[in-house]
């Protein structure tokens, strides 16, 4: 018999009542039961009169030798008022809002009152109260259960293992337990439940903790392995002469960190598998040069490749790029395909990929609509990955028999994310910047260094350079007090009206207008762009030399750095403004670190620190992450232990061979067999 077997409504020492509500909240079995941990702990340890402390809560035990009072007071507030013997004294206890307790406590009730204690007084003003008669224990589990009183909750909980406890299953391989002295899955239920004290919690916790990070980990390098297995990869094995010439005719000197990349890429190309990596690298750091190597060796080998890019001007950035790139070379045969491509062109186009004619084909998701077909695709590239959605990228994988797949991201990932991300992902990491590119001059701006900045502003606008404004809003809001993009753009027209185009981009905007706006800021035709943080990835204007953020501390760092690295590209020295309105020591703090730092890497570790994986991937993508008891920030060392552990693991052949590794294979390969059926 199975934990997962054992109804609930078939167990008699549970109401009829509670197993209704009980159900109503998905806890239909006995491992539903167990399995439902604690939310978090009331500690009620008692202490004594004489070490409370005015701001200190503290927790006190004695008996009520008073009526119980009700007081209703204006504001529908209300006060439950008695007296308590404690430690020898008669101490006036106030617990305000729980009118219900007065008749659950009496004369004669023994408690222990959790709040402040103001001994001035002699008055007791009561956070949470314990009655002894029915739960007596120092530390009492709250669980996340509606409609049932935690008392008799737990009363359930404890009848419940009783029974049960010799059904439960050890899930973890016996090697693992003993090499963390963790415990084992029935000690560590107990403990969560049951626990005397904080130590043995944390334990119970931390194997818990582990067991969930293991399976995550594990099912991610399944993934890997799996991929590993399949063998119907084209090999792209290509002259490496050629690729050195191509790297002579570059106006710079390759950094290690790209020479680097560029040799992990053309390994991955050579295997019998498809290639799946991250090349990841700060802003302006060359990752471009590193794809146009693989997409270079893909063509020498015979074989098409294609960049997919998530807007249309960056497609046409990135096709012009290209062109430059490989003008010297008659093998390489470009096409574009975006939404805006005329409809003869495009058909010439699907014509020539179907044909292999074009062997690099650069464009947007134009790129994997139905009726687009491949000869031999075997390489896509994305840039700006995370703006792809999963299916997109699936879609264009398929295209081909069994692509290899690289991805390029300019947004620096901490390892702790990168990790739990990308663990079914080899990555390539440029974190130094190439001789060419300038440094930003960074400068954190007070109200009264405003008018300098105006006065930089028409000195860069009238040597015929372009400016970037960012506006943390679009419109103006009520409740936030700070610049929006309207306002913004209405002030600079009529401040440089007939002397300088001011354009004005935000994410209300359709594609298409978007695309247009960008459009003439490119070809200098729009001046100054006002902007929200849409232009934080996308199109590089060569002649922006200035980016002004206004409202800068409503901006995470990472954000931030995004931001200031629209104006790296540029010949001329660059310079980013922060400009706050609203200023507090934390974000001061904040912008501090912007101005004093370049490294996006350090910037990232921060932000994620301080604002969560959201603000790396979005909330819908760090969602992912949200484990239902680890956390990546808190438990990081733990999961780097998880990552050691996962990677020895799938070395071996333990998780396919050994009898107590059972479990876990059976959870990783479901795993792998769910995400296989949600990408096909």
């Amino acid at each position: 018999m199975k934990l997962n077997d054992i109804m609930i409504a078939n167990e008699d020492y549970i109401l009829a009542r509670y197993q209704n509500l009980l159900k109503k909240q998905n806890i239909l079995t006995i491992e539903d039961l167990l399995y439902n941990f604690p939310t978090k702990y009331e500690d009620y340890r008692v202490g004594s009169i004489k070490d409370a402390k005015l701001d200190e809560p503290i927790v006190l035990e004695g008996m009520i030798v008073s009526k119980v009072t009700v007081n209703y007071l204006k504001s529908k507030l209300s006060t439950v008022v008695f007296t308590m013997e404690i430690e020898g004294e008669r101490i006036r206890c106030t617990i305000f809002n729980r009118v219900f307790l007065k008749g659950k406590i009496n004369y004669g009730t023994v408690l222990r009152i959790q709040g402040h204690f103001y001994q001035n007084m002699n008055n007791f003003t009561v956070n949470n109260l314990l009655i002894c008669d029915e739960i007596n224990r120092d530390i009492v589990p709250v669980y996340k259960v509606k409609d049932i009183a935690n008392d008799k909750y737990l009363a359930i909980m404890e009848k419940a293992y009783r029974r049960y406890k010799n059904l439960i299953i050890e899930t973890l391989p016996n090697d693992l337990l003993v090499k963390h002295g963790l415990l084992s899955m029935k000690e560590a239920i107990y403990k969560l439940h049951f626990a005397d004290d904080f130590d043995q919690i944390n334990n119970a916790l931390k194997r818990i903790k582990y067991e969930e990070l293991l399976q995550y980990q594990l099912s991610m390098k399944y993934l890997h392995y799996m991929r590993e297995q399949n063998h119907n990869c084209p090999i792209i094995d290509c002259d490496y002469s050629l690729l050195e010439r191509l790297n002579a005719n570059l106006e710079y000197e390759l950094t290690k960190d790209q020479k680097l990349a560029i040799n992990d890429i053309l390994l991955d190309l050579k295997a019998p598998y498809a290639m799946n990596r991250l090349l990841q690298g700060d802003v302006g750091s060359g990752k471009t040069i590193v794809a146009e190597m693989a997409i270079f060796a893909t063509v020498l080998s015979g074989y098409q490749a294609a960049l997919m890019c998530p807007t249309e001007i960056l497609s046409n950035q990135h096709y012009e790029t290209l062109i430059e790139t490989f003008k010297e070379y008659k093998d390489v045969k470009l096409g574009l395909l975006t939404g805006s491509t005329p409809n003869a062109k495009r058909l010439e186009v699907i014509e020539k990929l179907k044909t292999g004619e074009i062997n690099v084909i650069v464009g947007t998701h134009a790129l994997f609509q139905n009726d687009v077909e491949y000869k031999n695709l075997a390489l896509v590239v994305t840039d700006e990955e995370h703006r792809f959605g999963v299916h997109q990228r699936v879609m264009i994988r398929n295209k081909g028999l069994d692509v290899n797949y690289l991805k390029m991201s300019a947004t620096p990932i901490p390892r702790t994310l990168a990790i739990s991300a990308y663990g079914d992902t080899d990555i390539s990491v440029i974190k130094t910047l190439p001789s060419i590119r300038k440094k930003v001059i960074t400068k954190l701006v007070d109200k009264p260094g405003k008018k300098a900045v105006m006065e930089h502003m028409k000195e860069e606008l009238k040597n015929g350079h372009q400016i970037y404004v960012v506006t943390p809003l679009i419109d103006e809001s009520e409740a936030i007090d700070t610049a929006n993009a309207n306002e913004v753009y209405n002030k600079m027209v009529k401040y440089f009206e007939g002397k300088y185009n001011v354009g004005l981009i935000h994410g209300k905007l359709k594609p298409a207008e978007k695309e247009e706006i960008m459009e003439k800021f490119l070809k200098n035709e729009i001046h100054i762009l006002v902007a929200t943080s849409v232009i934080e990835v996308g199109v590089n204007v060569a002649n922006a030399t200035t980016i002004l953020i206004l409202g800068a501390e409503r901006f995470g760092v990472a954000t931030l750095h995004q931001l200031r690295g629209r104006v790296m590209r540029s010949g001329a020295v660059p310079y980013c403004f922060l400009i706050p309105e609203n200023i507090t020591d934390t974000s001061l703090a904040r912008l501090k670190m912007v101005e004093e730092t370049s490294d996006g890497f350090k910037l990232a570790e921060y932000d994620l620190l301080h604002r969560g994986p959201g603000e790396f991937f979005g909330e819908r993508q760090a969602g992912a992450m949200n484990f239902k008891y680890a956390d990546i920030l808190k438990d990081n060392d733990l999961l780097e232990l998880v990552n050691e552990d996962s990677k020895e693991i799938m070395l071996t052949t333990k998780l396919f061979d050994q009898d107590d590794y059972k479990y876990l294979h059976e959870v990783v390969h479901s795993n792998y067999l769910r995400k296989v059926s949600e990408l096909d």
